[in-house]
């Protein structure tokens, strides 16, 4: 009864045998490529999103340390017994220096698309420019006014990036638990092709004549 089966189990069993481990070896292929690219592609956007965060931080914090320093520069130079003349200039290198950040920070929006650099870094280098000709309460406040709502636009893009970036974590851990799934069926598909041509080899040398 089981002797036509067992004639034909080893060309079966290598027929199977090549399929199946053909069938795990593409299935692996195929998801590890499409899984691979997605990975590569999250992995860059974490790391843009992470370096805008990095980015936007240390402008904010760089800006708050001339804005402190500003403060009290403004407060001395107008002071009566402040030497107008020095006063005036550590001024005015304040205003220059507090530039610096503002226009990183103004550069780092456009990059995002949320302003136009062009526009917004004219509008502020004629503040900054006013206030270097003229120290007055007048022009220093403006001036620090158009500065904080540049900062604070960056500032409240952080937590926005901070979110899509869990979102890309997540995204991440996803693709990794895939990627591991996937390789698992393929080790599997290829243990189990692997099994069968042992087996195909193993009757062939059962079915071998006698010396």
């Amino acid at each position: 009864m089981f002797r036509p089966l067992f004639r034909h189990a080893r060309p079966l069993s290598v027929v199977g045998g090549f399929l199946v481990g053909m069938a795990g070896a593409g299935w692996s292929f195929a998801f590890d490529d499409r899984l691979g690219g997605e990975m590569k592609r999250l992995t860059d956007v974490k790391n843009d999103l992470t370096a805008q965060v990095r980015t936007l931080n240390e402008v904010a914090s760089d800006y708050f340390i001339a804005n402190q320093q500003g403060d009290l520069i403004f407060i001395t130079a107008n002071q009566d017994q402040a030497r107008q003349d020095i006063a005036e200039l550590i001024y005015k290198g304040n205003l220059l220096d507090r530039a610096t950040p503002v226009r990183n920070m103004i550069g780092a929006l456009a990059v995002a698309r949320q302003l136009d650099y062009r526009k917004t870094y004219d509008a502020y280098e004629a503040l900054n420019d006013k206030a270097r000709e003229k120290l007055s309460a007048e022009n220093f406040f403006r001036l620090k006014m158009a500065e904080r709502e540049i900062i604070t636009r960056g500032q409240q893009r952080v937590p926005v990036l901070m979110n899509t970036l869990f979102e890309v974590d997540k995204a991440i851990s996803t693709n990794e638990r895939s990627q591991e799934r996937y390789r698992v069926i393929g080790l599997i598909s290829s243990i189990l092709g692997n099994s069968l041509l042992v087996f195909a080899s193993l009757i062939a040398t059962r079915q071998e004549p006698a010396p």
